[in-house]
């Protein structure tokens, strides 16, 4: 099975998955989210313990619930038989597999009761370590460390920001979050693009450790 058989999606990036692997593949599986330490038995207590709590008994499936759960035991085995190289992440009903092994994805592929499946190669275009904009506004882009910030803490970071959004560009999600009264939970895809280096500085003064990391910014 080729590249074009599959249909892969090339995405611009500047490094591999993970800096290791050359292409990822995402499906959906109902319940997937039980199998995440691809043990059976795991798998049965996870389901029976679900069953247990929002249905009538462990023992009222519907001829639905006993196919899915086949396919989930089924998933497990062939997961389990995947080449150590690759690597398996799962999310709700979402599994991600990122691998080196185009055969790999075209095995995977085959499996007729997965569905929403979504495979890209990652094509390292752009360099290391910059984010890359079209028509970039500012020069650098720093993201924020994850944690909770304490009241004080919280109010001094919104007074601060919302107090230079003509040096800033905070993001409309962030930005609103800065705008809630209470408590301030960073998170690490938190971002504010600016211009003056000094300004972190500042930043860090007002609250230390908030900084994470701060990227160059490239136009495209």
């Amino acid at each position: 099975m080729s590249k074009i058989d599959l249909e892969i999606r090339q995405e611009p990036r500047d490094r591999l998955f993970f800096d290791q692997y050359q292409y990822r593949m995402q499906f959906r599986l109902r319940f997937a989210w039980c199998m995440r330490s691809l043990d059976h038995g795991d798998l049965d207590r996870r389901l029976t313990n679900y069953h247990g709590r929002y249905r009538a008994g462990a023992d009222a499936l519907y001829p639905a619930d006993r196919e899915t759960h086949a396919n989930l035991h089924n998933m497990c085995d062939l997961l389990r038989a995947l080449p150590a190289s690759c690597k398996i992440m799962i999310q709700y009903d979402q599994v991600f597999l990122y691998t080196n092994e185009l055969g790999t994805l075209a095995y995977m592929s085959r499996v007729y009761y997965i569905d929403r499946i979504m495979t890209g190669e990652a094509v390292a275009v752009y360099p290391r370590n910059t984010v890359m904009l079209q028509n970039p506004v500012h020069q650098y882009r720093t993201f924020l460390k994850s944690q909770w910030w304490d009241l004080d803490t919280s109010a001094r970071v919104k007074k601060f920001l919302l107090g230079r959004q003509d040096l800033f560009r905070i993001p409309k999600s962030f930005r609103e979050k800065l705008e809630r009264p209470g408590r301030l939970a960073t998170r690490d895809h938190h971002f504010v693009d600016h211009d003056d280096p000094d300004l972190l500085l500042m930043l860090s003064l007002v609250c230390p450790g908030i900084i994470n990391k701060t990227l160059p910014i490239q136009a495209k």
